[in-house]
């Protein structure tokens, strides 16, 4: 079917943990968020079929709406095209699951093209194995070992702008297809060139007997020029060869989307390019994605997307790896309780061993929520020299900051994912603060690709959730001191007077949607905007209005003072009440009883096993066709 008959839309996204679904649909001629649903992702063994949770989070979606989506008796995943009133015309699918790619990066120089290379390569989930230039001193057995002992998925190749000299390059090409040559068991690694263009036909002819060859634009096609969006679309198109490749059952699901499974990341990128393009008082949207797996940040700096991913950060199956990554002692610094090192390396794998296991204490919830904080402060502290933006531990002023990832979206209250956000970002003036609950970026993102107008206007219709607007003045005041005098104007309501002091973080309690006027007045040495009046008509979010008097750059006191200031703060967010507990999440389902379990039929045990924390594998395989 032609893209302009192109109506409803579904978009997976398979995550380490959860498989998520968006349906983008038409309503009353406007592209909008209509439903959304999830399962547990069935990709890691001993179901080993993303397939599985993907038809359980289809059958949610199915209850939901009351269509049936799931092709049940031809060969494909879903209904297509829409058909009297079931199906969707179009499948999408963005994907983290699994293990990162593997990348072998070959390059001329260091600071140019291995520095372009570096930056294509953080628009999907990689690990650099090692990397190859005319600068290494190693002897060539060496260098060949290298690339071989790292068994890469894919080998980057870039270097040499268009017209020049291509000698040096042609002899680093050499050395790799003698190492590719040399490989007599395995899988053999993909070439994706973005390099001299007048070298494609050599690219071509040494590496096709060997292995597929994907090309690219040059990414330097002159030194003070550097294009990468077309080798990132390119690296997306190998990173679905590859994960169709790889065990978890991918194929199928690449098989039926349009564009195969896109990298996550890349799904964001798109959608940041677009919110970048859009009017804003700052220099553009900032989007942090806290994965189990996989975290990574997106900025958008004058319209041009900054991506940073680290595959070693997560609240889940990275937990160990985030924690050696950002030490134990910045972790504690966060809990109001002490917490020994051992306790802390002894959850991380616990974690790690059952990374949707739900936080049974709110002690587990806090070493979360600060591992989430840490893990957001390292992905800025990467991004930073990229932006050419600000220094020091001041954030830049992205607009708005989007919060995305279980740990955010799922938080107990609305307010702590606001505080999270504001203590590992650290804004300062007005911010805009939001959650992706629903994926919809990676989701937009991808949808662009297919219907840009879908992209547009289910942007405009909403389906982020906003937290609010924060108050972060420039500067410190002395603790106890008044630090901001709030006065907020309901139409018809009473007025609502506060005075926020030194120290204190103060969430007003208005309604999600209240159209209110708001007047800040500043203490001495604080300032938004260079102003210490501030006047402006707001709408509350979920989290009401935030006014942060805490200081920029945030400064935590220590011993006792540390775990009252940490417990006021964290009781401000909650609306004035600690939890008991860690929150139940709404989809409680997903961690059945034993007798839940028993179901006799084998197609139910099946779907039970699928959203189960606890695999038994000789059964599931059992179960399985």
């Amino acid at each position: 079917m032609g893209v302009e008959h192109v109506n409803s839309i579904l978009v997976a996204d398979l995550g380490s943990v959860h498989t998520r679904l968006a349906l983008i649909d038409l309503v009353e001629g406007q592209y909008r968020l209509i439903a959304s649903a999830r399962s547990r992702t069935t990709a890691e063994p001993p179901l080993g079929r993303v397939s599985l949770g993907l038809d359980r989070a289809a059958q949610r979606m199915s209850e939901l709406i009351g269509r049936h989506i799931v092709d049940e008796h031809g060969d494909g995943l879903f209904l297509m095209p829409e058909s009297e009133g079931h199906g969707v015309d179009a499948f999408l699918a963005t994907g983290s699951a699994g293990r990162p790619m593997r990348v072998f990066l070959v390059g001329l120089t260091p600071e140019l093209s291995l520095a372009s290379g570096a930056r294509v390569l953080a628009s999907s989930f990689i690990t650099v194995t090692g990397m190859l230039c005319p600068d290494d001193l190693r002897p060539e057995e060496a260098q060949i070992n290298a690339l071989l002992g790292g068994e890469p998925d894919v080998i980057l190749i870039t270097g040499g702008t268009d017209g020049g000299a291509d000698d040096i390059l042609l002899a680093l090409l050499r050395r790799v297809a003698r190492a590719l040559g040399l490989i007599r068991r395995g899988t053999m690694p993909a070439v994706l060139f973005a390099g001299n263009q007048a070298l494609r036909a050599h690219v071509k002819a040494l590496f096709s007997p060997y292995t597929t060859v994907f090309i690219a634009r040059n990414v330097r096609p002159a030194l003070d020029e550097e294009q990468i969006v077309p080798a990132q679309i390119e690296l997306a198109l190998v990173y679905d060869e590859i994960r169709t490749r790889s065990p978890g059952g991918f194929e199928a699901v690449g098989r039926s989307s349009q564009v195969g499974v896109v990298p996550t990341v890349q799904g964001t990128i798109s959608t940041v390019r677009y919110l970048g393009a859009l009017p804003s008082p700052g220099i553009g949207p900032l989007c942090v994605d806290v994965g189990s797996a996989n975290s990574f940040l997106v900025a958008g700096v004058h319209g041009r997307p900054h991506p940073v991913v680290r595959t070693d950060l997560g609240v889940g199956h990275s937990f160990p790896a985030a924690l050696q990554a950002v030490t134990p002692g910045r972790l504690r610094r966060w809990l109001p309780a002490d917490v020994g090192e051992d306790a802390l390396w002894d959850y991380a794998y616990n974690k790690q061993l059952r990374p949707a296991a739900i936080p049974a204490t709110l002690e587990e919830l806090l070493i979360e929520q600060a591992l989430a904080r840490e893990i957001v402060r390292a992905l800025v502290s990467s991004a930073r020299p990229d932006w050419g933006q600000g220094d020091g531990e001041v954030l830049p002023p992205f607009g708005p900051l989007i919060g995305a990832g279980a740990i955010l979206t799922e938080a107990p209250h609305p307010g702590v994912a606001a505080m999270l956000l504001l203590d590992a970002l650290q804004p300062v003036g007005l911010a805009d603060l939001r959650l992706d609950p629903h994926n919809l970026i990676a989701a937009l993102g991808v949808t662009a690709y297919l219907k840009p107008v879908a992209t547009v206007q289910a942007l405009e219709a909403g389906g982020l959730v906003g937290l609010g607007a924060a108050f972060c003045p420039l500067g410190r005041v002395k603790d106890g001191r008044k630090a901001m005098s709030v006065e907020i104007r309901q139409p018809g309501e009473r007025i609502i007077r506060h005075t926020v002091r030194g120290g204190e973080l103060w969430l007003a309690p208005l309604a999600a949607g209240t159209r209110v006027e708001v007047v800040v007045r500043l203490g001495r040495g604080l300032s938004i905007d260079g102003r210490r009046r501030i006047k402006r008509r707001l709408v509350a979010g979920a989290a009401g209005l935030i006014f942060d008097a805490r200081g920029r750059p945030l400064a935590l006191p220590r011993g006792a003072e540390r775990a009252r200031r940490l417990t006021a703060w964290l009781t401000a967010a909650m609306g004035g009440r600690l939890p008991a507990a860690a929150p139940v999440a709404d989809d409680a389902e997903l961690h059945p009883t034993p007798q839940d379990l028993a179901a006799p039929d084998p197609d139910a045990r099946l779907a039970a096993l699928v959203e189960s924390s606890a695999w038994d594998e000789e059964e599931a395989d059992a179960l399985l066709p």
